[in-house]
């Protein structure tokens, strides 16, 4: 597979200078959406909890849906809807991941934002010359706060806001999120919200398109990454968040992201945090 991928790489793509940067991976936090620039080599089969845009900002990769008898693809810039089981090789290809707000409100945006089928678990793009040079200033830290987050607002569309449209599944996806570290269980979110627990399984399923469980998971893992910038070990950064221990880390990052966390949460990645803006006092 390597060889079919290198051999498929635009060669005038394979080198553009970006190892030569301070840092060899940058990833960027909002509230919910997640910027990952790096070079990820070999990607186990892995499901997102939310839609991703891929770039491979050098060159190409390896793109397979893990179901039998789906075959490799060398492409350079697709769509993975949330819940879509893939694997990767990028090989030494330089990739730019988009990760949007959990569940299928952002992924709809995101098709509407782009004119895209919404019902489509993956949408080959064509050439991504424009978001490759962003991505590559970007990871060079040559883009101003404001620049980068409107830079991806014009990419996928301004972040919904909301997870879904019923008032019963906000409620309880939006206690998941501030309370990631809370063991919730599904009676408990169900009693909250005022439906049954099967009700409020099948409710979140059909808003987000995953399950309350998938959704701490996120957090969670969206929480090691801010505690790592801040400058916790990987093992302290789990247990805060409310992993059990490393283990239980590493499984839920391969399962989310089909990598280790210490692929991309290591020495040589810048970690930035944007914080919720607050309103400026006296705006409309």
């Amino acid at each position: 597979m390597r060889a079919s991928v290198a051999a498929a790489r635009p060669p005038e793509l394979v080198r553009t200078g970006y190892a030569g940067t301070m840092f060899q991976a940058r990833i960027d936090l909002w509230e919910d959406r997640v910027l990952t620039i790096a070079r990820l080599g070999r990607v186990a089969a892995h499901a997102h909890t939310s839609s991703a845009l891929l770039v491979g900002i050098d060159g190409r990769f390896g793109f397979r849906e893990a179901r039998a008898g789906a075959p490799w693809r060398p492409v350079e810039h697709l769509v993975v809807a949330p819940g879509c089981l893939h694997e990767l090789d990028c090989g030494e290809t330089l990739m730019g991941v988009l990760l949007l707000t959990p569940g299928l409100a952002d992924h709809r945006q995101l098709c509407e934002h782009a004119e895209l089928p919404s019902f489509e678990n993956v949408l080959v793009l064509g050439s991504p010359r424009r978001r490759r040079e962003a991505l590559g200033a970007i990871l060079a830290g040559e883009l101003p706060v404001e620049e980068l987050e409107a830079w991806v607002a014009r990419q996928v569309g301004p972040p919904p806001g909301r997870y879904g449209s019923d008032a019963r599944v906000e409620e309880a996806a939006a206690l998941i999120s501030r309370q990631p570290r809370v063991p919730w269980r599904l009676d408990t979110l169900a009693a909250r919200t005022g439906v049954s627990p099967s009700r409020l399984q099948h409710l979140f399923q059909a808003e987000l398109g995953v399950t309350p469980r998938q959704l701490r998971t996120w957090q969670r893992l969206r929480d090691v990454s801010r505690r790592f910038a801040a400058g916790e070990s990987l093992t302290l950064a789990a247990h805060e968040a409310g992993f059990v221990d490393s283990a239980h880390l590493s499984k839920a990052f391969r399962q989310s992201f089909g990598i280790a966390p210490s692929r991309v949460l290591s020495g040589g990645t810048r970690v930035c945090v944007h914080e919720p803006r607050e309103p400026t006092p006296g705006a409309a």
